[in-house]
């Protein structure tokens, strides 16, 4: 039976530290020293936590500043104080410049509403349960519906609706790479524009894809907000399908796949039914085919089971670009001269090609896929980081979690303990950090990689039933909705003072009043502190045309869709925090893993 959603949730903030404020107070009436914030004056930035909620058994944490480290957890209700401590430090955070205290409130598993309190004020109200973070995963799939492209979308979401109509419908020009037009309707809008990229929505959808591939039990009768709904196919399946479908019809004739289809310049500000500019199938790329061969091959797999005549259309097209890439062992990238839309460039496909055999490995069985494999996974080390241009760990977790027999045991070893390894790497970053953050790097974009560190931390899980990782995942997830220097979520919709003004056309033209809700945006980076004040952690700006703090992508999106499914799967999982024994390599170990790899956007 499939499970009920719930779209009416909302959790309301307390107000905190403030004085002449109704309860419905005017946007630009709030006193100095408060902001506000969902029709309430909050003391900024008094307590930094994830405004949404917590799962029971998992680890608890804020941040706050201040000379006193006392703090007390208190019924929203009723105002009782159920728990009370003093947090750690102060300690030095090195990358916002600050000294802050950490407070542990761990110990709360009872289900309810709470606020943190301190003598510098309170937090905002927050929840505890297993459903904590329901609301926040159903609204990060709505982001991903709302990009769809060649057909109308429409939804509610907090009493207001969205909606844009059917849009791009014109086939595409291949002038570029032949004659003629060709269809490529249908897929993910990639960003706040609408050009359609082969590399990174290949990435985006094989996050959707794997979700479903390592939480089964969880998404096979989760419903979301969606056309679909309620089919035979699990929903997430569904969504993932739109993209598949996509990547099929931009394959060409060769068995490459176009690296895009864009139009010459970025678009106007508009909804996307009034873009009417030439759209254009710009030339293949190495690393677009082995990303699109890699998710094709992937979603073969997990559909057969519900369209077995689909699926094998994505194999015999994941077979025709593998033979394509084995044609053409050099590197190939896209001829772009006189397009000025997002260029995804990546120098390197290594990454790509080890994937793709992953995948049609694990598909197929076939050992001519394998041995290729193996030979790779010994040059390619396990990335501590990634992203889009850097997709490896994809295919090393699906090549040491597989149960397909045949492999290398002395490889599958070293390459899981390698993948423990950085994930073990992340834990103690996260341990270490004010705010929890895995990382201390910041560049365009970060906030996804903040999310798909998920991934490299569930990996290290599977290897090791390493609780610590899944305390390490939540406060990944905790640094986005809130746990951060600004104090506030990084989705928009989402949690308390979430952004308002992303870099996302539709946001910015369509007639409601908020933005499309559901979307993770890039965060600070040093390409939006021109100015250089301060350090770039603290310079966040809630702007629609700074795009380099307040774009939105698709993979971003899948990858807080992933973080997300993986928190709430293994929530329930209080087996063990990693002993140093389990951190002891195989015989031949390479201790590579923890780079930072190609984690770049």
């Amino acid at each position: 039976m499939r499970k009920p959603i719930a779209f009416g949730l909302t959790l309301c903030a307390v107000a905190s530290a403030f004085a002449g404020c109704n309860s419905t107070p005017p946007r630009t009436g709030c006193p100095e020293g408060t902001r506000y914030v969902k029709s309430q004056c909050l003391a900024a930035n008094a307590v930094r936590l994830n405004s949404v909620g917590f799962l029971p058994e998992r680890r608890k944490q804020a941040t706050f500043g201040g000379d006193d480290g006392a703090f007390s957890v208190r019924d929203a209700a009723t105002g009782d104080e159920v728990l009370s401590g003093t947090a750690e430090g102060p300690r030095s955070n090195t990358d916002t410049s600050e000294q802050v205290f950490v407070a542990d409130f761990s110990e709360l598993d009872a289900p309810g509403e709470y606020y943190i309190e301190t003598a510098d004020g309170r937090s905002t109200t927050f929840a505890v349960g297993t459903g904590a973070l329901d609301r926040a995963l159903d609204a990060a799939m709505l982001g991903m519906l709302g990009q769809r492209c060649g057909e109308s979308v429409a939804f509610e979401y907090d009493e207001q609706n969205y909606l844009h109509q059917a849009c791009h419908m014109d086939p595409a020009s291949l002038s570029r790479v032949g004659e003629g037009l060709k269809d490529d309707t249908g897929g993910w809008h990639d960003a706040g524009d609408y050009g359609k990229y082969t590399l990174p929505g290949a990435f985006a959808v094989a996050l959707l894809l794997q979700a479903y591939e390592h939480f089964p039990e969880m998404l096979t009768d989760r419903e979301f907000e969606m056309p679909e709904r309620g089919g035979d196919t699990p929903d997430i399946l569904d969504e993932a399908r739109v993209e598949v479908e996509w990547l099929l019809k931009v394959q060409l004739e060769d068995g490459s796949f176009a690296h895009k289809v864009t139009a010459q310049n970025f678009e106007g500000e508009l909804m996307p039914e009034q873009d009417r500019q030439t759209r254009f199938f710009i030339s293949t790329s190495t690393p677009s085919t082995g990303s699109a061969t890699a998710a094709l091959a992937l979603a073969s797999r997990l559909l057969e089971p519900f369209d077995a005549e689909f699926a094998a259309a994505c194999l015999e097209a994941a077979e025709r670009g593998h033979e394509f890439l084995s044609a053409h062992p050099e590197h190939i990238n896209a001829d772009q001269s006189g397009i000025v839309t997002g260029s995804y460039g990546d120098q390197s496909d290594v990454d790509e090609r080890l994937w793709a055999l992953a995948e049609l490995w694990e598909t197929t069985g076939e050992e001519t896929y394998l041995d290729a494999l193996e030979e790779m996974i010994p040059e390619v080390g396990v990335r501590g980081t990634f992203g889009w241009p850097d997709s490896a760990n994809l295919g090393f977790s699906t090549y040491a979690f597989s149960e397909r027999p045949g492999r290398d045991d002395a490889l599958v070893e070293t390459l899981r303990w390698d993948l423990q390894l950085a994930g073990r790497n992340l834990v103690r970053a996260s341990q270490g950090h004010g705010y929890g953050r895995g990382f201390e790097s910041y560049y365009w974009g970060t906030n996804g990689t903040i999310a798909l560190m998920s991934h490299n931390l569930i990996a290290a899980h599977r290897v090791a039933a390493d609780t610590e990782a899944l305390d390490a995942l939540t406060a990944q997830i905790d640094f986005l909705l809130g746990r951060n220097f600004d104090g506030r979520s990084y989705v928009t919709g989402v949690g308390v003072d979430g952004p308002m003004h992303p870099h996302h056309r539709p946001s910015t033209n369509d007639a409601a009043y908020d933005p499309w809700p559901g979307l993770l945006v890039g965060g600070p980076g040093p390409e939006g502190n021109a100015d250089g004040a301060g350090p770039v952690a603290t310079t966040y700006a809630d702007t629609q045309a700074n795009y380099y703090d307040n774009e939105v992508t698709v993979y971003w999106n899948a990858a807080l869709i992933y973080a997300l499914v993986a928190a709430i799967s293994t929530q329930g999982d209080t087996s063990a925090a990693c002993q140093p024994d389990c951190l002891n390599p195989p015989d031949g170990g390479t201790g590579g893993a923890g780079g930072a790899g190609g984690a770049g956007g």
